[in-house]
């Protein structure tokens, strides 16, 4: 699986990816509305197979951000399995390296994901899940035409969730 987009390519991780999103994931800027919190090498190592099971699994999960100019990994988008309140939904998820923040490339990737996921996973809805306080992401799935939200607890953190349909 690959989607192209005009700046960016979203493909399947590979083990040799563990270093550099290993980078993005410890940051503890990247990673300070994760339940998880920032991640070690070994984290991330895990965290790529989860992902390589999911693609088995589903046919989709997180997936690499390149940009195509540089070949550069600048993080994750993907579609993942995700339980909120009581009910197992699709969710879409993202992490981008802290100097890639504010180009739009968030949102560039967002959309492409959710493309694939109702064109070619034909996905009947998608849900985000969010801290209020995450101002930046908000604006991302704002500006992908997430409108509505409802709030709940979620892996211990009170959050948005807005689904898409």
């Amino acid at each position: 699986m690959s989607i192209e987009t005009p700046n960016l390519l979203i493909r399947e991780f590979d083990k040799a990816d563990t270093p550099a999103l290993s980078r993005i994931l410890g940051d503890p800027s990247v990673m300070e509305f994760s339940s998880k919190g920032p991640m070690t090498e070994a984290d991330t190592a895990r965290f790529i197979e989860w992902c390589r099971s999911c693609y088995q699994e589903f046919g989709y999960g997180q997936w690499a951000i390149i940009v195509k100019e540089s070949g550069e990994l600048i993080g994750f988008c993907g579609l993942s399995h995700a339980t909120v309140d009581g009910t197992e939904e699709v969710e879409i998820a993202y992490r981008l390296a802290r100097h890639q923040w504010g180009k739009g490339l968030a949102s560039e990737a967002v959309k492409a994901v959710m493309d694939y996921g109702f064109t070619t996973c034909k996905l009947p809805s998608v849900v985000a899940i969010v801290s209020p306080l995450h101002k930046a992401s908000i604006r991302v799935l704002e500006k992908c035409g997430f409108t509505s939200f409802h709030e709940t607890d979620y892996s211990g953190w009170r959050v948005r969730v807005y689904r898409m349909t």
